[in-house]
């Protein structure tokens, strides 16, 4: 049986499922940490402060629960040079394409309230899961059965 830290594993076709599972599961507890941060923080800062907080919290579970156990990203293959700035970016890109279709659906569309959030809520983790998946912890071209050379 392999061992849940192979990145072999996930490269399946069959294992996508898995990790769609274990992104929501990350995602879900990142939005958890968000709200509960930002609401004790709330007690003693602003509600913007204690927002920021809130999601950076959120942000740092969502970085390194997608990196391990979403995607499940061998050891030996984290790369935070690497790893994290796309993931910032790519965060921040989310951000911008859910206020996109905000605009769209409710600016352009006169769809009502309910809808363009749910089209933003809706689209944006396909976005952030394509992206996560497909760049940001992409298996490196070094990864393979060969052992890493050490000095």
């Amino acid at each position: 049986m392999a061992s849940p830290n192979q990145p072999v594993a996930d490269t399946l076709p069959g294992n996508l499922s898995g990790q769609v599972l274990r992104f929501a599961l990350v995602g879900a507890a990142a939005t958890c940490t968000h709200y509960l941060v930002a609401l004790i923080s709330a007690i003693y800062i602003d509600l913007y402060g204690a927002n920021l907080l809130g999601y950076l919290a959120a942000v740092t579970i969502s970085y390194f629960g997608h990196q391990r156990y979403s995607f499940r990203v061998a050891a030996e293959d984290v790369s935070h040079q690497r790893q994290l700035p796309r993931f910032v970016a790519g965060s921040l890109g989310g951000l911008a394409l859910s206020y996109l279709l905000l605009a769209l659906m409710r600016g352009w569309l006169g769809a009502p309230n309910w809808l363009s959030l749910a089209v933003a809520v809706g689209l944006v983790p396909v976005y952030a899961f394509l992206l996560n998946k497909l760049w940001v912890f992409r298996a490196t071209a070094t990864q393979g059965p060969q052992p890493a050379a050490r000095e």
